[in-house]
């Protein structure tokens, strides 16, 4: 398990023993993304992205980019290709930690998801469904779909037979309530369903793993929403995790599905079982 305050990253054992903290930046720290060997990468206001090659034995630690835009957003697909997101808008597709595309979806970056040749990404305002076209060589793109709702974005659900996710979800404008979209190029994306109020404060985290779809944020409550799959969701399980006036900032499921990491607005990072 692997944490962000502010400057340093804190790497942790699956029981919350520190392990080591490292500081690959010198300023804030704004995303972290790993990938299947376990090679760290973080972005930060400073304009950097860097790869520590293996956080946990080694220091090791190599600068991708170096720029004058805020890197708010990291994402690690399943073939370990990374991709960037910018203040500015712009995404950036990397493979073998080199620049391959750069895609300007206009808006700023806060949370984006891809899958395959598709890419969710969102801000305060609408998600911006991206099809990158297969065999261009110069990256060429379109935009497939735009569907109101605010950051963060995940994908979830079930797998198809293709090994693909079955749905995303991303918060309603207002940001209390949960908005399931079917991963369907086919079908043009369509809205499953809408559970408004789902939380009484704005949702800031969310995380899925299997059946199961974890929402958290101010108040400090952290909800387990299930037959995320079906007509609505049910919500399974209910544990206030921080005191109200913390709110809960990132939330990650563990090896088992019912097992959650909640980190706070207090720089304090808790383990969470569900029955």
């Amino acid at each position: 398990m692997i944490t962000f305050l502010v400057l340093a990253a804190m790497v942790w054992s699956k029981e919350l023993g520190l392990i080591k903290e490292l500081t690959p930046h010198e300023a804030y720290i704004y995303a972290m993304a790993i990938d299947s060997t376990g090679r760290l990468y973080t972005s930060s206001c400073d304009g950097t992205i860097k790869c520590l090659t293996n956080p946990v034995s080694s220091d090791e630690c190599k600068e991708l980019l170096k720029c004058n835009d805020e890197i708010e957003c990291l994402f690690v697909d399943r073939k370990d290709n990374l991709y960037s997101g910018d203040d500015k808008g712009i995404i950036t597709m990397w493979i073998d930690q080199r620049i391959k595309y750069k895609f300007n979806v206009v808006e700023q970056v806060r949370s984006m998801a891809i899958q395959n040749n598709i890419i969710y990404s969102i801000r305060d305002n609408d998600l911006t469904v991206t099809e990158i076209i297969e065999g261009s060589a110069s990256g060429r793109f379109m935009t497939k779909a735009s569907i109101p709702g605010r950051y963060p974005v995940k994908l979830c659900g079930s797998f198809t037979e293709d090994g693909e996710y079955s749905n995303v979800a991303i918060l309603t404008r207002d940001g209390l309530g949960i908005t399931m979209i079917k991963n369907s190029r086919k079908d043009q994306y369509p809205v499953m369903w809408t559970k408004e109020h789902a939380h009484n404060m704005i949702i800031n985290a969310m995380s899925s793993s299997g059946e199961y779809l974890y929402t958290a944020g101010y108040g400090g409550v952290l909800k387990q929403w299930s037959s995320i799959d079906a007509e609505q969701p049910s919500l399974t399980g209910e544990i206030v995790v921080t005191p109200e006036a913390v709110c809960i900032n990132s939330v990650a499921v563990g090896a088992e599905k019912t097992i959650v990491y909640v980190g706070g607005s207090d720089g304090n990072l808790q383990l969470v079982k569900f029955a």
